[in-house]
């Protein structure tokens, strides 16, 4: 699949021009300052308003990004549509009938409706395997259930050394394992259609190169507020930026709903022992000359973390294998066969998660100084409050080209304003997960809980207490500097309703139909 760099180029130089703008503030600020009365005090002004000014450049070049991916996508979905539908309509020889592996991975985790469904494929030549890394008996007990009950149709593998987590699993049995042409992993949520592989095979056949196929995926509808409205930017993801990826960008493995053929592993030589085993075999996959590319007519459907405290789990652990990536790849990526553009777009996507909610923090931190040192911090940050919010709304122009003509088009503004209060109230947990990563703590694969729960207003001031501390000394600090709360109001706010956002979960939607949906497919 040819790829172009048009779209980073232009992204880069819209940036450059939008740092220029920055750049030209930050001189008349400074030329503003009282340097004859306060020379000392005037210049650590002047160091606090170009840190400042460099994190928000920082900080915009995703948001800038994240836009040209969107307006692009305008004008380019006739074309991409197009290179889509050859391989859709691409005719494999009927001859052709390799064989296919479904591995199954779970971990003290398991919903047997999705694997069933999963299961029902209208190809011929494959096999269903669990690799089941589960200590729970209660989870042993349940998939031991399933095993008996389709002994014919399904195998189960155990290991006795859990060494690697996912990706260890994963190489324990397709290292020990030929009989397979393709495997596809699943997740214990993952539910693919049953044209699935009759649909990959034409993705494989059609690019020679094609070394793993990364299927689309939506969010089910989920079982309370929270999980439901959450779940929406995961189609607009799929939709959009995904697919402009497939053309401008690094195509990414998410973990499940993938397709990797077997010489492609093997020349890898299996999945790297780390917690973000997808987005690290898909370096390793690139530097062996393959190519990744994005189905999006393939649609899977995965869920969203039920609820707050496992959305918690879930970014700590991504947190903590980004970071983990970043310190083992970075040589990697830079010395990959990649395209120039492909190594930007790799780093600006997975170094973003660990990076930015630092910058975020130091921002605000800077502003409280300034505070400190007796700068009007009021009108600054009014200005700065706007780029803010520029930078924050850049990741919801996807949502609104995909939920346009929906009936979700009503949702997407108590959509944006949950998505932004949860992920800046997560700050703190990010923030220390990144600390505790700097000074070497091995990162860990974390279970995201799938299990419905409600939560009591006490058990909900538990589960955010270090929100709740980290907005409480914020506001104090910035009171106490700026004489007001505005400078960290978004930032406080957020942390402080963190029990209201582990509470909506409580709030229990009619029952999901997608399941019903999908087995009637």
């Amino acid at each position: 699949m040819k790829k172009s760099g048009k779209i980073y180029v232009f992204t880069i130089i819209l940036w450059i021009f939008a740092s220029m703008i920055l750049i030209t503030s930050l001189v008349l600020l400074i030329l503003k300052l009282s340097w004859g009365e306060n020379l000392i005090n005037s210049i650590f002004i002047a160091i606090m308003l170009t840190f400042n000014t460099a994190i928000l450049a920082i900080l915009w070049l995703g948001s800038i990004k994240d836009f040209m991916y969107s307006f692009s996508f305008i004008f380019l979905k006739k074309k991409i549509n197009k290179e889509h539908q050859n391989v859709i309509n691409h005719k494999v020889e009927k001859n052709k009938k390799p064989k296919f592996l479904l591995l199954y991975c779970t971990c003290n985790d398991f919903n047997k409706e999705a694997l069933f469904t999963s299961m029902k494929q209208d190809y011929e030549n494959y096999e269903t395997i669990i690799l089941d890394d589960s200590s729970d008996s209660k989870y042993i007990a349940e998939i031991n259930e399933f095993k008996n009950k389709y002994k014919d149709k399904v195998k189960l593998i155990r290991r006795k050394d859990k060494k690697g987590f996912k990706a260890g699993n994963l190489n324990n049995f397709l290292n020990s394992y030929e009989d397979y042409d393709y495997f596809i992993v699943l997740d214990s949520d993952e539910i693919i259609p049953k044209n699935y592989i009759k649909e990959v095979i034409k993705y494989f056949d059609y690019y020679p190169k094609c070394g793993a196929v990364q299927a689309k995926h939506e969010c089910k509808k989920g079982s309370n507020f929270f999980q439901n409205i959450m779940g929406m930017g995961v189609k607009s993801n799929g939709s959009i930026v995904q697919v402009m990826k497939n053309f401008y960008g690094a195509n990414a493995l998410i973990g499940h709903g993938m397709t990797i053929s077997k010489e492609c592993y093997k020349k890898v030589g299996g999945f790297p022992l780390v917690v973000a085993e997808d987005i690290s075999m898909a370096v390793e996959i690139k530097n062996k000359g393959f190519e990744i590319i994005y189905a999006p007519n393939i649609l899977c459907y995965e869920e969203f973390p039920i609820n707050y405290p496992s959305l918690k789990k879930r970014q700590c652990k991504w947190v903590q294998g980004n970071l983990e990536y970043m310190k083992k790849y970075d040589k990697d990526i830079n010395n990959s066969k990649m395209s120039w553009f492909e190594k930007f777009d790799i780093k600006l996507s997975h170094y973003s998660l660990p990076i930015v909610p630092i910058l975020s923090v130091l921002l605000l931190i800077s502003m409280i100084i300034l505070g400190f040192l007796g700068y009007k911090v009021i009108d600054y940050s009014i200005g700065v409050y706007i780029l803010m919010i520029i930078f924050l709304c850049s990741p919801l122009i996807p949502d609104i080209f995909t939920y346009q003509s929906s009936k979700n088009i009503f949702l997407l503004i108590p959509y944006f304003l949950i998505n932004i209060a949860t992920y800046a109230s997560l700050s703190p947990m990010m923030i220390i997960t990144v600390i505790k990563g700097l000074f070497k703590k091995k990162a860990r694969f974390i279970v995201t809980p799938k299990e419905e729960e409600k939560f009591k207003f006490l058990e909900a001031i538990k589960y955010s207490y270090d929100s709740l501390i980290f907005g409480s000394i914020i506001a104090i600090f910035t009171i106490i500097s700026c004489n007001s709360i505005l400078p960290s109001l978004l930032i406080v706010i957020s942390c402080l309703i963190s029990p209201l956002l582990i509470l909506s979960s409580n709030i229990l939607l009619k029952k999901n139909n997608n399941k019903q949906k999908l087995k009637r497919t």
